[in-house]
């Protein structure tokens, strides 16, 4: 396949473009008249964009066939309300006056909302809407998504976001590691985090490091950890939920494009509490001249403890950001970025713990990065955008606890195939896990925009390429084999892994994407076809991408996307560390050292997961939007079938290894000698795979009325329904225990039929909001509305479809017998068929009030659950009293401007 052929032989028609042309022209102003310098303006329609000069105005240049007589501009700087305005193509000056963004304002949008941006169904948080959230961290504003729960900000456990998909356990973390975020056009990665222990012992899912009360806190093989992501200096969040355009790459469930505020604006220091949860953030715009442009500068810091009366578990973040935004040639916008930040996720040692339990997770990374956008005149291209983004990071994970038990018998040895002589150590000890990583990500694009006239109809044309590249050079997993955590644990025991010259990843994307218009009946049917050629862990990927729109009316609007997007592995993936079977032979012990013996046999095993293929996920939807005078309204629904995600994969290896005499000696060492006879052992070996596959479905319908001038209040309700359906497409495999192999059954390991899991939820949000300009007051009630949430398990996995022995070969087995002797021994009567579900619907009431103080003091408090209602029943299943409501929260913020 020679795709890359292609693009560039499409390169020259889609550069090609007609030479006459007309300007259009618009000046900026504020509500005093006086002229906004650097407001990045966008023209809708042909998807262009430029800026404001210091005088204020701008200009677009359009071809002569260009034969609407409308154009569509977006105006936007910070700090001033968003315009959106429809105005005749003329050789007249426009006027364009943009007002402070203020409680005081008429109308002010303070849910998210529903856009047709990058996506058909894209849902947009401006900068109001975020205000309102008073959020500690992403989490918080993606908790509004519909079908999400809004929740009090949970800072003591990482939080990662799946979208539409209600499945959980390994679907769940492949649909965290197929969002993207992208911030200011750079998509972060978490392509480089090692931070995991043995996957061969531990699988994928298994292998994080943790603390025993408070959990893990790192997210290896899954998405990346969004309370570390503040949002204080954001202008705008889109959440891509449907298919992406075809720029975006090495995703599959979707995007979340994060923008940040650039531009002039004074000092704000906002404070927020939460429980035991404080945040602080400061935050100014610089104006340097007519042509530097801006400097933007913002810290964050963020302290929360688990407990107020307990200091043992706290998380803090701290976030610093520059961002210089500059106008140094004519047409030309550059942005640079530096950013600094930190995090430490601290379990401390508890004096009075016998167990001396400990654990921390910390990081600190930097990264720059710089996008460029140039306005160009001649027929080859209209734009040239650029961007590329470097971090460097480190990070680290312990965790400690003290055993008090008989001596060990260990095996160390970085060897292969080999009977060696291990040694004792003392049962009492303090063990220890510690990781330490460096992961490294860059990632750049490159595109060329232009439009081309077929006949009367435009296409606005964009070409472009994209890198990811991933590397982790960090000490890797530090091993002191005297103090083990888990120790002969399936056979295994872990040697020091350093990932100092582990291979890196370098994948790359190319992309062409086309805009055009037709006219159905005479009504516009839109078309936005996309194809993506992806080449991820060597493999290439065909990803076509389609949203289109056909305009009814003024009022209707239908909608079809379709679009297929692929994953690459990542490095934790690709490069689990080696796999150490230990297999024990003899060992003896009295007590002292030099009269002790332990053989061992060691396997190392060189784990090659060359051979993975990217996770794919393929999503149609359908939608409707109604716009009417009193109330707008939309409809979506989809199907998306996820596919090859990663999982784990059990694989066994049968040892025959030989038999030893042992001879003791009076104060010597005691002396092994083989005795002709032999035993066989069986080891569980886990590696990386592409078992994991899952169907959702789900309907989503949101109407909002406008505001109703009698009570100033507005409607908000977002319902949804999703469905998922969850498989893996290979069996499971167990081993028998050893008392069975020793007692000569013939079974030694059991095959079961995929476990089957089904997950559905229905569940509504309903926000009223009543804003009073005049007092610059607004007041948000929320309800969470959860009419059915089911959890089905088809648990296929109590009674095997087919063992094999010893010798790994397979014996189907038609009906189960509990009583044969070869197999019977399999059944695991602790698995059966089981189905979770809330007997009633569940509703969580939630307030948010601000009040605007000369439009430089804003106070706001919010508490969740705010009646305090205890929803609980009896469980007859577990016997046992379960709660679902959840526990009342109050918050509060000042945010001040000067």
């Amino acid at each position: 396949m020679r795709l890359p052929l292609l693009f560039v032989l499409l390169l020259p028609v889609c550069l090609s473009s007609f030479a006459q042309t007309s300007e259009v022209r618009g000046r900026v102003v504020d509500a005093n008249l006086k002229p906004v310098e650097f407001a990045t303006v966008l023209l809708q329609n042909l998807n262009r964009s430029t800026f404001t000069d210091s005088a204020g105005y701008f200009f677009f240049r359009l071809a002569r066939q260009y034969a609407s007589p409308e154009i569509n501009l977006k105006i936007a700087v910070i700090g001033k309300k968003t315009i959106e305005k429809t105005v005749q193509v003329s050789d007249a000056v426009s006027v364009f006056i943009l007002e402070d963004e203020s409680l005081t304002l008429a109308e002010v949008e303070i849910n998210q909302v529903r856009k047709k941006q990058q996506s058909n169904s894209s849902i947009v948080f401006d900068r109001p809407a975020l205000d309102q959230i008073q959020a500690f961290s992403l989490a918080d504003v993606l908790n509004n998504l519909p079908g999400k729960k809004t929740l009090a900000p949970n800072l003591q456990s990482p939080q990662t976001i799946t979208l539409r998909t209600e499945a959980t356990g390994l679907q769940a973390m492949n649909n965290s590691f197929g969002t993207a975020i992208i911030v200011d056009d750079i998509q972060l990665s978490n392509n480089a985090n090692m931070q995991n222990r043995s996957v061969g012992k531990f699988g994928v899912s298994g292998s994080e490091i943790g603390s025993q009360k408070y959990g893990t806190f790192d997210t290896p093989f899954s998405g990346l950890d969004i309370r570390d992501i503040p949002v204080d200096n954001i202008e705008s969040i889109e959440v891509i939920t449907g298919v992406a355009s075809a720029k975006y790459g090495d995703l599959t469930s979707g995007a979340v494009i994060i923008n940040r505020q650039a531009g002039k604006s004074p000092y704000q220091f906002s404070t927020r509490i939460n429980g035991a949860s404080t945040n602080l953030s400061l935050s100014k715009g610089y104006i340097l001249g007519k042509k530097w442009g801006a400097l933007n500068m913002s810290v964050n810091y963020l302290s929360s403890l688990d407990d107020p009366s307990d200091l043992t578990k706290k998380y803090t973040r701290v976030n610093s950001n520059a961002m210089w935004t500059s106008y140094l040639f004519k047409n030309f916008k550059n942005t640079l970025s530096v950013d600094y930040s930190s995090r430490f996720d601290d379990v401390r040692l508890d004096p009075d713990d016998d167990l001396l339990l400990k654990s921390f997770a910390k990081s600190r990374s930097y990264s720059i990065s710089n996008r460029s956008s140039l306005n160009l005149k001649g027929n080859i291209a209209k734009r040239l955008d650029m961007s590329v983004g470097y971090s460097n990071a480190y990070s680290e994970t312990y965790s400690q606890r003290r055993f008090n038990s008989s001596p060990l018998a260990i095996a160390d040895k970085d060897t292969t195939n080999a009977i060696y002589e291990g040694y004792l150590i003392p049962g009492q000890y303090t063990s220890v896990e510690h990781i330490k990583g460096n992961p490294v990500n860059i990632n750049g694009n490159i595109s060329l925009a232009n439009e081309v006239y077929t006949g009367k109809v435009l296409h606005q044309l964009s070409i472009g390429a994209n890198i990811y590249y991933a590397r982790n050079h960090g000490q890797g997993i530090i091993v002191d084999p005297t103090v083990p955590r888990w120790a002969n644990r399936n056979y295994q025991n872990e040697r020091p892994y350093s990932y100092e010259s582990l291979p890196d990843i370098f994948n790359y994307g190319l992309y062409l994407q086309d805009n055009f218009k037709l006219k159905i009946l005479h009504k516009d049917l839109t078309f936005n076809p996309g194809l993506r050629y992806d080449v991820q862990n060597g493999q290439a990927n065909l990803q076509p991408r389609l949203n289109m729109s056909y305009t009814v009316n003024n009022k209707i609007e239908l909608n079809a996307a379709y679009g297929i997007s692929t994953k690459g592995p990542s490095l934790a993936h690709r490069y689990p560390s080696p796999v150490y079977v230990d297999i024990p032979i003899k060992s003896v012990s009295n007590g002292s050292v030099n009269e002790s013996l332990a053989l061992f046999y060691t396997d190392r095993i060189l784990p090659d997961n060359g051979y993975l293929k990217s996770s794919q996920s393929n999503q149609l939807e359908l939608g409707i939007r109604i716009s009417e005078k009193y109330f707008s309204t939309s409809f979506f629904g989809y199907y998306k079938k996820d596919k090859d995600g990663f999982s784990t994969k059990e694989n066994f290896k049968v040892y025959t290894l030989p038999e030893y005499t042992i001879t003791t000696l009076t104060g010597g060492k005691p002396i092994a000698t083989p005795n002709g006879n032999y035993f066989t052992r069986i080891a569980t070996v886990n590696t990386v795979g592409n078992s994991t596959n899952s169907d959702n479905y789900g309907l989503e319908w949101s109407i909002s009325s406008k505001k109703i001038k009698a009570i100033e209040t507005s409607i908000t309700l977002n319902n949804s329904i999703n469905y998922s359906y969850f498989k893996l497409s290979e069996e499971s495999m167990r081993q028998t225990n050893q008392a069975m192999i020793d007692a000569g059954k013939k079974a030694w390991i059991a095959i079961y039929a995929p476990t089957e899991l089904v997950n559905w939820n229905l569940m509504s949000k309903v926000s009223t909001a009543t804003h009073i300009p005049q007092l610059g007051f607004v007041i948000n009630l929320l309800a969470d509305i959860s009419w059915m949430t089911r959890q089905k398990t088809n648990q296929a996995t109590n009674r095997p479809i087919a063992w094999m022995d010893k010798d790994l070969n397979r014996y189907e087995i038609p009906v189960f017998d509990p009583q044969n002797e070869d197999y019977g021994h399999l059944e695991d009567k602790s698995n059966s068929d089981s189905e979770v579900s809330i007997p009633f619907p569940v509703a969580n009431l939630s307030i948010r009030i601000a009040k605007e103080i000369r439009k430089k003091i804003r106070l706001s408090i919010n508490a969740n659950n705010f009646l305090n209602v205890k929803t609980r029943y009896y469980n007859t299943a577990t016997q046992s009293v379960q709660t679902l409501s959840v526990p009342t929260s109050v918050g509060a913020e000042l945010s001040i401007k000067f």
